[in-house]
């Protein structure tokens, strides 16, 4: 009797050892399975973000915004005297009207302009603007930055009126001393596809070392 008890006893551990490395065997063989399954996983989700990324940036930029600093032609149509004090008056002209593509310009938005070191902006006296150069839109001129342009973070007098088409616009500013012309900085800003940009034209300017004016 107690040599059947041993036989049963030496069996019934025989079969839970083997019940146990069968089931370790199937983990064994069930975690090599996924493993491979979640780093494939991974792979394809990094694969699909660092694409998405690439796809997204690359697309931002299939038209880049050039900087062209002669899309819009900056003449100085007169400098007189009137009343005592001195009026100046520019054109503007979109040198390629366009849709900002293939070598156009889109109508210009805004311009304005930037002073030298002689100029003194308690001289300035009134601004203005046409689309004939004969009706003026007059407002007050200030000088300050722009927070519209990302071209340029120092202080403008900005002319709040742009270009349509071909035509020229019209500016006029009204200042109470005598300055020079001279080469003058002065910027630009247009549509998503023409963008900003600095430039330089017949503008104010100052004589001498001493920056004051003649």
């Amino acid at each position: 009797m107690k040599a059947l008890k041993l036989t049963f006893l030496a069996t019934l551990a025989s079969i839970i050892a083997i019940t146990g490395c069968q089931r370790d065997a199937h983990q064994d063989i069930t975690s090599n399975q996924i493993k491979p399954a979640i780093n494939n996983g991974d792979n394809v989700a990094s694969n699909n973000t660092v694409s998405g990324n690439s796809n997204s940036t690359v697309s931002g930029k299939e038209t880049p915004v050039t900087c062209n600093p002669n899309a819009y032609i900056v003449l100085l149509e007169s400098r007189t005297q009137v009343n005592g004090n001195w009026e100046w008056i520019w054109s503007v002209q979109n040198s390629n009207p366009g849709n900002g593509t293939n070598g156009t310009f889109q109508d210009l938005s805004h311009w304005g302009m930037q002073f030298g070191a002689c100029f003194n902006v308690t001289s300035l006296v009134s601004a203005a603007y046409s689309a004939n150069g004969t009706t003026w839109t007059a407002f007050t001129p200030t000088y300050q930055v722009d927070p519209s342009v990302p071209c340029l973070s120092t202080a403008v007098l900005k002319f709040d009126y742009g270009t349509i088409g071909s035509a020229k616009s019209y500016y006029k500013l009204v200042v109470s001393i005598n300055y020079p012309t001279g080469l003058a900085p002065g910027y630009y800003k247009s549509g998503s596809g023409t963008g900003c940009c600095t430039f330089s034209f017949i503008g104010i300017g100052c004589a001498g070392d001493d920056g004051g004016p003649r």
